[in-house]
């Protein structure tokens, strides 16, 4: 997947409706977790990360494109 095409994926998996700007910026990121099996996450890129969190598709592909920063290390 390309930068474009992950951008464009993040944005319409966004259970919160975030312009896709703020997640092209790094400033929002997605994942999944076992707590919300199915869900779609949306965390600000401070916000801590459940332990078991990982990255959909789309964040993965924007993070391998060199475009945007790994997320932190899950918090709890």
């Amino acid at each position: 997947m390309n930068h474009e095409e992950a951008l464009k994926q993040l944005a319409c998996e966004c259970p919160r409706k975030i312009m896709g700007l703020l997640h092209a910026k790094g400033l929002y990121v997605h994942g999944n977790s076992a707590r919300f099996p199915g869900k779609v996450l949306c965390f600000h890129k401070d916000s801590p990360l459940p332990d078991d969190w990982v990255p959909t598709p789309a964040q993965a592909a924007l993070v391998e494109t060199g475009q945007q920063q790994r997320p932190p290390a899950a918090h709890g």
